[in-house]
């Protein structure tokens, strides 16, 4: 499973605290390299860079925090903003040794398409397809499964391999409705059904806002997920269980050739404790 790790965004609160939001803006470069050192060390696939909160100031930022990320770890980055000025600035900064770089995210609105799009051409970026269009984000599950129908087509027809696009269903907090989780489930698997060779990534902690015991919903889902076809997440490497349930459901399901990589965490100490 291609993992994300979610935890440099400075939308995320700390115990009601802007934590991150106040490290970029005091350009504390040791805090954000740690935060990305912890994660890559737990797995994290790339690390994820996110300053929207920061509006006007966001360009500097999403420039500073690449240049921090690269020089900390030896993982690539998740771009994760709809700014095209940011998204420029941060990706002319990037090393490409690193990686290929995975944009975060595309649409099907008209503006966000046509500014997004020569970005991921011009950098041979990998990308994340989130199913949404001009009417807004949509509780429909059928109407979101026809927007990223959409987007499939619209971005192979563009050039994009079927292998670097990652689509987005949506996840719906489970406050929200009794059947968002299933719907969400039901979305991934006819994805990888009706195409194969394209990915499914989600935003899994967004199951659980609002809930209580947010840790245990995550972890439920992300399994959940796993069965139906899910091969990508944007989730926090640093839970160990949640980790351990990846690294256990992969080889349940026979992603894992021979169960190496869950024999390989175990021995290297990834389950102790748990």
């Amino acid at each position: 499973m291609l993992i994300v790790g979610e935890r440099i965004n400075t939308s995320r609160k700390i115990k009601g605290e802007p934590v991150i939001e106040n490290a970029v803006k005091a350009r504390d470069a040791d805090y954000i390299a740690d935060l990305a050192r912890k994660q890559f060390e737990v797995g994290a696939t790339y690390i994820d860079i996110n300053a929207g909160t920061l509006t006007m100031g966001e360009p500097e930022a999403l420039e500073w925090l690449t240049r921090v990320v690269q020089d900390s770890v030896d993982a690539p980055i998740s771009f994760d903003t709809p700014n095209p000025a940011a998204l420029e600035r941060a990706l002319a900064a990037y090393d490409q040794g690193k990686g290929r770089p995975l944009i975060n995210s595309i649409t099907a609105e008209q503006t966000r398409w046509e500014a997004i799009l020569p970005f991921v051409l011009k950098y041979k970026a990998r990308v994340i397809a989130l199913a949404m269009d001009d009417s807004g984000i949509q509780p429909d599950a059928d109407k979101r499964l026809s927007v990223a129908q959409e987007l499939i087509g619209k971005l192979t027809d563009a050039g994009i391999a079927l292998d670097d696009i990652y689509v987005d269903p949506l996840t719906f907090p489970i406050g929200t409705g009794s059947d968002v989780g299933v719907a969400m489930l039901d979305i991934i698997e006819k994805l990888m059904i009706q195409f194969p060779g394209v990915h499914t990534i989600a935003g899994i902690s967004n199951i659980s806002h609002g809930m209580p015991a947010r840790k245990l919903l995550n972890q439920a889902m992300t399994v959940l997920a796993l069965g139906k076809g899910l091969d990508a997440g944007i989730i926090d490497p640093n839970d160990r269980y949640l980790m351990a349930l990846i690294y256990a459901t992969e080889a349940l399901l026979g992603r894992d050739e021979y169960s190496m990589n869950y024999i390989t965490k175990s021995r290297e100490g990834a389950f102790e404790g748990i």
